[in-house]
């Protein structure tokens, strides 16, 4: 008999939705620790990341680090970071996505950091 076509066959849920274990009492808490575990995590990478690659280029005569520094973006390239920050902060925000309280706001908040319209309106 195929497997397939058995209708006894038990659906397996693609995403389990179970009571989360607390840790903390006070609301949002458990939420907010994870979100900086999951930024620290992110961060580490990339700093990790970075500083091999400015030492292995740096051994092999090319010194990075300056012109790093010095690199100015065009659009395109500034386009493609907005949505590379998007994505970080969906996924620091991920553990929002169960608990639908005030998550649209805070979303909109964390996304407006750092875009060049909320930078513009702060300096002004």
């Amino acid at each position: 008999m195929n497997g397939q076509n058995n209708p006894r066959k038990p659906r397996i849920p693609l995403n389990h939705r179970g009571r989360r274990p607390r840790f903390f009492s006070a609301g949002g808490t458990d939420e907010l620790m994870s979100m900086v575990l999951e930024l620290t995590a992110e961060l580490w990478v990339v700093k990790k990341r970075l500083y091999l690659l400015e030492r292995v280029a740096g051994q092999s005569g090319v010194p990075l680090t300056p012109q790093i520094e010095a690199y100015e973006l065009d659009p395109a390239e500034v386009a493609e970071l907005d949505e590379r920050r998007s994505l970080l902060i969906s996924t620091v925000l991920r553990s929002l996505e169960a608990d639908p309280v005030e998550r649209g706001k805070m979303r909109e908040e964390m996304e407006s950091i750092g875009s060049p319209v909320a930078t513009a309106e702060g300096t002004a």
